[in-house]
């Protein structure tokens, strides 16, 4: 039976490097499953998500971490992270042009911080730079983090057959010698499409040959799998922000069938149902 998508943490014993791994294969062919979607663009959804955990897990693993890769025109390809390990991707959202798979794009890197204030970080991703580029630079001028990233999407059925990658961030207890000497370790690795199919198919084992001959310890594991927040709560409360007359209308008509962008979930929400749960939050204030 193969091993569930999961992240992983650990540092060097010396206190110079923290590494950050993750298989989300699975996670990435439900997402793309739920959004249709394959090719360039489904590779590009999947390395996103793959993107997403390690941020998550680098900066804020106990918060939702978003992330956004927005083309010239406005297109966009969304991947959320969940402190739980629910991850799910979008395509386009509210928007109906096709999202560009080449060009220029930004990246885009939302979170809350503790204060309650949300933390959004943009850089410009130039026609040729791939995630782990845009990644790499995001943490530096964003998060004053210094990153190797390396992040790969292999395609294959159900768009994609390989999904992962690692972040080794610079901690400062690291000498000149340990950095010189990871970074000639690093250099000589597989790259990370290869480790995916070979030494690295699970996280456990891509955290091992990223840090090996580098006695380190493990820090924490936790899996990863695609999911949503959607609820049939959650479609009627966004039901009830449309204009009054509107939903007035609609209490009058069918049962509205409602699709999640993000998971494809359908709901079938009846005049009945509405009509108690406006009336409930009108009653709450």
């Amino acid at each position: 039976m193969a091993e569930p998508d999961c992240v992983v943490r650990a540092m060097t014993m010396d206190g110079a490097f923290r590494l950050i791994a993750a298989v989300v294969t699975d996670t990435a062919q439900a997402a793309l499953g739920a959004q249709a979607t394959g090719d360039d663009l489904g590779l590009r959804l999947a390395e996103l998500l793959a993107a997403a955990v390690l941020v998550r897990e680098t900066t804020q693993p106990s918060r939702r971490v978003q992330l956004v890769w927005r083309d010239a025109r406005g297109g966009s390809l969304v991947a959320d992270s969940m402190p739980d390990g629910l991850c799910r991707g979008l395509v386009n959202p509210g928007e109906s042009t096709a999202v560009m798979a080449a060009g220029d794009h930004r990246l885009q890197v939302n979170y809350t911080l503790l204060n309650g204030s949300l933390h959004q970080g943009v850089v410009a991703v130039p026609d040729g730079d791939d995630i782990s580029t845009a990644i790499m630079r995001y943490f530096k001028q964003s998060e004053q983090i210094v990153a190797m990233v390396a992040i790969a999407a292999l395609p294959g059925p159900g768009g994609v057959r390989a999904v992962g990658g690692y972040v080794v961030q610079l901690l400062p207890e690291a000498t000149r010698e340990v950095i010189d000497a990871m970074t000639d370790h690093l250099g000589n690795l597989e790259p990370i499409a290869i480790l995916l199919e070979g030494r690295g198919r699970t996280a456990a084992e891509l955290g091992k040959v990223v840090f090996a001959g580098f006695p380190s310890a493990d820090l924490a594991s936790s899996e990863v799998r695609f999911g949503c927040t959607c609820s049939e709560g959650r479609v009627m409360t966004s039901i009830l922000t449309l204009p009054t007359d509107e939903v007035d209308a609609m209490l009058t008509g069918d049962p509205l069938e409602v699709r999640c962008d993000g998971c494809g979930k359908q709901y079938r929400i009846t005049t009945d149902a509405l009509r108690d749960f406006r009336a409930v939050a009108t009653a709450r204030g």
